[in-house]
């Protein structure tokens, strides 16, 4: 697949969830905003109808206040409780009862309410209107043995047929009040329904209301109410707004205020699926805006990957065209109008190519060189043949001469040869260096004889280390060039193999004249520069050691066990020199 393609692939991936995790997020918070406004209309027309309502109660029980706060309109109530209805009395009650009428018939009355109504055992009732009944009894009215049994509060009846008029086909609202003192009957303040109605009017024609008395009596409905609903809210006090279960798994969106005074649940609700028209407009408006969103993303696509993508086609096509044969003849590469990226991507091309035509130059001029060091190398592995045959001469002239020594001296030398010639293995076991190491003591024994005394000794665990060839010997060989030139004593070498928890170890131990300060410094210096050199550029110091001498083994070993190397130096107390090498034990041998 193309690079152009896996752009466009990504970015329209990343469009896609973008415009996803927008439209959910614009959604969720749009669907939150919705039903947040939801139950702040709720609360607020919740609050609004318990304050209509409140106010509705109170200018109905007003008016009992006003007619009982009038002086001649409690006398007559008074003359008619008190009074025997006779042919003497008559008068006086006629008299009481227009009285009554009259206060009744007031036009702040009359236009303020549906009818005002009082009732006595001593008289008919008597209202403010000329269709009342007289032939009714008022014990008789739903109203009578609530309120007689709470003389001292007002008995709140809600909507219910108008018994006391000529039709009895009208519903009216009504508030009774017991008038204190014995056998002074009642009075009743009624409302027709379509003046509760307009009092108690929501703006959102979708709210039900439902005022409920504490008997869990239904007092007003706007529309058909679930009563069981109605009713389950009862007795919480205040309703906050919400999501609550109906009957029959129906979910409204309700709130409620109790108002204590009338002992009123006023309640507001309606069903959540009528919400769901304007979830569907939100979810219709989200549609719309992630599509807005996906087809802008694919624009910007095409157009940037196009933008992105022409500078690599054309390094793409630059790269295809290149050969040995046009390598000098190409123009320069040049991205104009580009990033700093594509600008330094133009500049090592170059810098490759101008590095790679000189290159093949050299490779043209080393040809002869390396033809010659081939030539040379295959020289230097026939001239130790003319050494073997040499010792072989010499050997064969031993066993003429019938001495053992010279033909044991021929081929201990000759193996060491082997042993040191051999290029094709760089690293050998401490078993094998040990071994070989055996063999130049051995020879070295024909030259000093009794002034050698020497001792190996190595732990097998430590058998199969591995370290670069001749190393042991190098820093043996040290010790007896190095460690006896003003000495004529004895020479005791001794080569210890050890370890401990973590590390293996070899000491070489003389007994000589050990090094001089100057030489320990020089030493020192030198290991820690051949250290440094090793680290910024090791191919470069591997050309350059040369000699087999301390550093040297400082170096080949460094280039094999890194910063696990152990490498000490130091004079003894008791005399002569002392060099501990050493590394960690490795567990797995790939060398």
């Amino acid at each position: 697949m193309k690079f152009q393609s896996k752009m466009k692939i990504v970015y329209i991936i990343l469009g896609i969830l973008a415009a996803t995790v927008s439209g959910f997020i614009y959604y969720s918070i749009s669907v939150d905003k919705l039903y947040g406004r939801e139950m702040q209309n709720l609360t607020i027309s919740a609050a609004q109808l318990n304050q209509q309502y409140d106010e509705m109660i109170k200018s109905m029980e007003d008016i009992s206040y006003y007619l009982l706060s009038d002086a001649d309109m409690l006398s007559a109530i008074t003359s008619i409780s008190t009074m025997v209805r006779s042919e003497n009395t008559e008068n006086y009650f006629q008299d009481a009862e227009k009285e009554i009428i009259s206060r009744q018939n007031s036009d702040y009355i009359r236009k303020r309410f549906y009818r005002v109504i009082f009732c006595n055992d001593n008289c008919e009732p008597i209202g403010n209107s000329q269709d009342i009944r007289k032939d009714i009894n008022y014990k008789e009215m739903p109203w009578y043995e609530k309120a007689e049994k709470n003389p001292n509060t007002y008995t709140t009846i809600g909507l219910h047929w108008d018994l006391w008029g000529q039709n009895d086909k009208i519903q009216v609202f009504s508030v009774i009040k017991q008038i204190q003192g014995k056998n002074m009957g009642y009075i009743e303040v009624q409302q027709s329904a379509d003046k509760v109605h307009e009092k108690l009017r929501m703006a959102d024609k979708d709210l039900k209301v439902c005022l409920v008395n504490e008997e869990g009596e239904l007092l007003y409905w706007n529309t058909q109410v679930d009563m069981g609903f109605c009713r389950s809210l009862l007795g919480r006090g205040k309703i906050p707004a919400g999501r609550y279960a109906g009957e029959e798994g129906t979910d409204y969106l309700a709130a409620g205020v109790y108002n204590e005074e009338a002992g009123t649940m006023v309640l507001v609700y309606k069903d959540s699926s009528l919400i769901q028209g304007d979830m569907v407009h939100i979810m219709y408006m989200t549609i719309f805006l992630v599509g807005c969103m996906l087809l802008f993303s694919l624009l910007y696509v095409a157009v940037s990957t196009s933008h992105l993508t022409k500078s690599i086609i054309q390094l793409q096509n630059v790269l295809a065209n290149t050969n040995l044969e046009t390598l000098d003849q190409m123009e320069p590469l040049e991205f104009r109008n580009e990033n700093d990226e594509f600008q330094r991507i133009g500049q090592v091309y170059e810098e490759m190519r101008s590095r790679l035509s000189k290159s093949i130059g050299r490779e043209r001029q080393l040809l002869t060189l390396q033809l010659q060091a081939q030539f040379d190398m295959l020289q230097a592995q026939v001239n130790p043949h003319f050494i073997y045959n040499a010792l072989n001469v010499i050997s064969s002239r031993g066993i003429l001469d019938d001495d053992e020594v010279i033909c044991e001296m021929c081929d201990e030398l000759a193996g060491l040869l082997r042993y040191s010639t051999d290029t094709k293995e760089k690293y050998a076991s401490i078993k094998t260096e040990l071994t070989y190491l055996e063999l130049y003591f051995s020879l070295l024994k024909y030259r000093y004889e009794h002034k050698l005394e020497y001792t190996i000794d190595l732990d097998k665990a430590i058998e199969e280390e591995r370290v670069p060839k001749l190393v042991i010997q190098q820093l043996a060989e040290n010790s007896i060039n190095h460690g006896y030139a003003n000495s004529s004593k004895v020479m005791k070498l001794s080569v210890l193999g050890y370890k401990d928890e973590k590390n293996w170890y070899i000491r070489i131990r003389d007994n000589g004249e050990g090094f001089s300060p100057e030489v320990l410094v020089q030493l020192t210096d030198g290991m820690k520069k051949l250290k440094q050199d090793l680290l910024d550029n090791r191919q470069n110091v591997e050309m350059k050691i040369g000699g087999m001498g301390i550093l040297n083994t400082f170096a080949r070993l460094y280039l094999l066990k890194g910063e696990n190397l152990i490498f000490d130096i130091h004079n003894r107390t008791e005399g002569g020199a002392e060099i501990i090498i050493g590394s960690v034990i490795q567990e797995e041998r790939n060398v």
